[in-house]
């Protein structure tokens, strides 16, 4: 892979990352609540590793031209190619060389081959990049819903209310300090606390256990 591909490919590696954070990534928490993963820590530690292998395939193809540009078959080469009206300075034709086996006809034929592949994966990891700029804006935009609920909910707590959850998924605002009585919404829905905190709505079923929103 050449290094004008690497940073578009390891793009799509922390694109990557992105859609596939899940619990065990680190979380971004706000006043005790949890945010969800934090995405701006998981894409630094994945671009230092990007880097590091950047380096390191630099660090390779400077060892691989000097080794080629060292062979005696070298110089009278590439002075035949730059007569040729070639352009390449000597570390790309020595590159060149490196990557079709001295300009062998199989050499050449691979490398053709490795190109298309190479689009082919540019490609890819460029839809990774888009899926990954995607997956940013919704977790962006899904953190600043959640912070937005939290605020409210502190709004609540200062009126003495929380929010719980019903069994058919609503939300409700209800007291938190007033075990034991029946509590009644502008529906008619009932809903009392028990004398361990915990909610439970009247259905036709009988009273069901509701859970904190938060």
């Amino acid at each position: 892979m050449s290094l004008d591909r690497f940073s578009l490919v390891a793009a799509a590696a922390v694109g990557a990352v992105l859609l596939d954070a899940g619990p065990a990534a680190a979380q971004v928490t706000y006043g005790g609540y949890n945010l969800g993963p934090d995405y701006g820590a998981m894409v630094r530690q994945q671009e230092q590793l990007m880097l590091r292998q950047r380096q390191q395939m630099q660090a390779q193809e400077q060892q691989i031209v000097a080794h080629v540009m060292r062979d005696p078959r070298f110089a009278p080469l590439y002075r035949q190619h730059r007569a040729q009206g070639h352009p390449s300075t000597p570390e790309q034709f020595a590159y060149w060389l490196a990557a079709t086996n001295w300009g062998s006809q199989d050499g050449v034929r691979q490398l053709r081959e490795n190109e298309r592949r190479n689009g082919e994966a540019e490609h890819r990891a460029w839809r990774g990049v888009q899926d990954a700029e995607r997956a940013r804006a919704e977790a962006m935009r899904q953190g600043s819903v959640r912070q937005s609920e939290i605020a409210r909910e502190r709004g609540h707590g200062l009126q003495g209310n929380s929010t719980y959850v019903g069994g058919d998924g609503r939300q409700y605002v209800l007291p938190h300090t007033r075990p034991g009585v029946v509590q009644r919404d502008d529906q008619g829905n009932a809903f009392v606390m028990d004398n361990g905190g915990r909610y439970h709505q009247w259905t036709p079923h009988g009273w069901q256990p509701m859970r904190p929103a938060f």
